[in-house]
């Protein structure tokens, strides 16, 4: 039997003008509440069901009044909802559900959703009803995870920032202390050679802070749109970069003009194609860079021919200050997740894809894009 709010509201003919004014501001209410608003009778029917909940769930009044309540629940929650359900009809009141824990709400076209319910109970000449708020809080999940992630960031950011500023300004300090000493011995070769040494620490020092600010601020400027395309970024990174040598950068990418935020864009390829080599193992390697368009983003690989990372070590890679070896050459360890911060702030992905070959390593970065037709070449 299908029923709507005026089976639970008294004929407005009979009534007085104050509670003809009651009933119609709380329709009004109910309709027009920020919060999905159901109700169901003591046997779990939804007699009521307001557009918020409708849009909500996905599903017209038509299909909503007269059906279980349980429709709205995944199938494994719902033999449990009928037996608390039944509880709670014993034994009503009003309640708050969902806040400490999960409650999972079900679209008609499928998608489950995490949901927060308001219950309030009260009677009518049809016996007992249950008005439920409902609220999808999935938005303010995701900023809450997000919150997490990002204070968990700035824990790991203080501690090891201020660690990896602390070790080289105490070997500068080390320093100080050995050319005081050589110089009161008249050891003028021990003074230039620890001068030179502090020369390079202070250096160290001034790039890990730029790196730092770099990690900071990656993700957080707001970048305009701007044509380009994938083999004029990479032959420009290429142009500026210092490549080894013994080192060969294969760029297979295409033409096509599109829009996009070409200066993080371009920050990315470089850092990845610097990685590749600064970590390479031997003194001549191939660093190979595909791309290609999809409707909706940019698709680079950025490969190579070095030792690879290891299986224990591939979920670290993006973490601030990881490096595989204690002696890397002029790594701070920021450099991956720098790129990992710039790609994920701009709406994109960056990770780390399998090979077939024993050695190397492959990354893909999937960038957002908007075709520009007027100016393909």
């Amino acid at each position: 039997m299908k029923q709507d709010i005026n089976t639970f509201t008294p004929d407005l003919s009979d009534v007085s003008p104050e509670f003809s004014s009651e009933t119609s501001a709380f329709r009004t209410i109910f309709e027009k509440s920020p919060y999905g608003k159901i109700i169901i009778n003591d046997h779990g029917t939804i007699t009521a069901v307001n557009e918020h909940a409708m849009a909500m769930f996905g599903y017209s009044k038509s299909e909503l009044l007269g059906e279980k309540l349980e429709v709205l629940l995944p199938q494994r929650y719902r033999a449990g909802h009928v037996v608390q359900r039944t509880r709670f009809a014993d034994a009503p009141d009003a309640r708050v559900m969902g806040q400490g824990r999960d409650l999972t709400g079900l679209r008609k076209d499928g998608i489950e959703f995490p949901l927060e319910i308001g219950l309030t109970p009260f009677e009518t000449e049809q016996g007992l009803m249950v008005c439920a708020a409902i609220q999808d809080v999935t938005d303010r999940q995701r900023s809450e995870r997000r919150m997490r992630e990002v204070n968990a960031q700035l824990e790991e950011f203080t501690y090891v920032a201020s660690h990896d500023l602390r070790s080289p300004i105490r070997g500068i300090s080390n320093l100080i202390e050995f050319i005081r000493e050589d110089f009161e011995e008249g050891q003028l070769d021990g003074v230039l050679k620890n001068i030179d040494r502090m020369d390079k620490r202070v250096h160290a020092v001034e790039k890990l802070i730029d790196d730092l600010l770099t990690y900071a601020r990656a993700g957080r400027r707001s970048v305009e749109m701007e044509p380009t395309s994938l083999s004029e970024i990479l032959s420009d990174i290429i142009a500026i970069e210092n490549i080894p040598d013994g080192f060969d950068v294969k760029i297979d990418a295409c033409d096509t003009q599109f829009e996009a935020a070409r200066t993080p864009l371009t920050t990315v390829l470089r850092n990845l194609i610097a990685n590749a080599i600064k970590h390479h193992d031997k003194d001549t390697g191939t660093i190979t860079v595909k791309g290609h368009l999809t409707d909706s983003q940019c698709v680079i690989d950025i490969a190579d021919d070095g030792p690879g990372i290891p299986e224990n070590a591939r979920e670290r890679v993006f973490r601030l200050f990881q490096t595989l070896k204690a002696n890397e050459r002029g790594g701070s360890g920021l450099g991956l997740a720098v790129a990992q911060r710039l790609t994920t702030g701009h709406g994109g992905q960056l990770a780390l894809v399998p090979t077939i070959a024993e050695r190397g390593t492959c990354f893909r970065v999937s960038w957002p894009r908007f075709t520009r037709t007027d100016l393909r070449v």
